[in-house]
C-alpha cells in the first residue's frame, strides 16, 4: 500500500511540472522610497556634510599688534557663528518631518548646536566688547570656546548616531548627498 501512496504522489508531482499556457505572476518589487523622504534625507546629510566641510577654524591670534590679534579672533569667532547659523536654520527647515520619528532626531542635535552657537557669540562678545585683546579678554574667550567645542562634539556625535525610521534609512541609498 505505501507503495502505491508514494508512487501517486511522484506521479501526481511529475504532472506538476508540465507546462502550462499563461504568463507568470511576478513577485513583490521592492517599493522604492517616498520621493519626499529621499529629499528629507538627502537635505539632512547635506547639512551634515556642510558641518564637516566648515569645521577646522584655528583660533590662533597673531603675535605682536594686539588690534590686528582681536580683529582676527573676532572675524574667526563670527564665520563659526554664521556656519552654526546656516546649519541651525537649515535643520529647522527639516521639520516638520514626513515622519514624526525624523523631528525627533533633528531635535537631538539642534539643541547642542545652539548651545554651542550661543557659546561661540559670547566668546565674540567677550573678543568685540573689549578695548584690545589682552590675556584675560583672551582665556575668558577661549573658555567658551572649550565649552561650545565640546558640545558642539556632542551635536556631531549625536548626528552619526541619530536613528532614524526605517524608510528613511532606505532612502539615504537613493540620496545624493548620503555615503
Amino acid at each position: 500500500m505505501k507503495r502505491w501512496v508514494v508512487a501517486l504522489a511522484v506521479f501526481g508531482l511529475a504532472g506538476c511540472g508540465t507546462p502550462v499556457a499563461g504568463k507568470a505572476v511576478p513577485g513583490e518589487a521592492p517599493s522604492a522610497p517616498d520621493a519626499g523622504v529621499v529629499r528629507w534625507v538627502n537635505n539632512f546629510c547635506a547639512v551634515a556634510e556642510y558641518m564637516v566641510a566648515s569645521g577646522g577654524v584655528q583660533f590662533q591670534p597673531p603675535e605682536g599688534d594686539p588690534a590686528q590679534a582681536k580683529k582676527s579672533v573676532s572675524e574667526s569667532l563670527g564665520r563659526v557663528v554664521d556656519v552654526l547659523d546656516v546649519v541651525l536654520h537649515d535643520l529647522g527647515e527639516l521639520t516638520p518631518a514626513p515622519e514624526p520619528a525624523a523631528d525627533a532626531a533633528v531635535e537631538v542635535v539642534v539643541e547642542p548646536l545652539g548651545r554651542a552657537r550661543d557659546k561661540f557669540a559670547k566668546a565674540k562678545s567677550t573678543v568685540d566688547g573689549a578695548p584690545e585683546l589682552s590675556v584675560e579678554v583672551y582665556s575668558s574667550a577661549i573658555q567658551d570656546m572649550t565649552e561650545a567645542v565640546t558640545v558642539m562634539n556632542d551635536a556631531v556625535q549625536k548626528m552619526g548616531v541619530v536613528s532614524l525610521p526605517d524608510g528613511y534609512k532606505d532612502a539615504a541609498e537613493h540620496a545624493e548627498n548620503c555615503s
